[in-house]
């Protein structure tokens, strides 16, 4: 998934609102990124457990 907010809209681009992602990357951290500096590179989330090898998540998503 990508970041609107850090990318330019594509056609067949499907969004979901400030809302709904708040609750998801926030409170139940079920969507991950990596830290700020490379998302804002990257614009990219991840379900949890589904990142892929490589990849280092935000601290914040670590912390139970």
């Amino acid at each position: 998934m990508f970041c609107a907010a850090l990318r330019p809209a594509e056609p067949g681009d499907t969004y979901i609102d400030d809302t709904l992602h708040y609750k998801m990357s926030v409170d139940h951290r079920v969507l991950v990124t990596e830290p700020i500096e490379r998302h804002r590179e990257n614009a990219e989330w991840w379900w949890r457990g589904q990142v892929p090898e490589g990849v280092k998540i935000d601290h914040f998503y670590q912390l139970n």
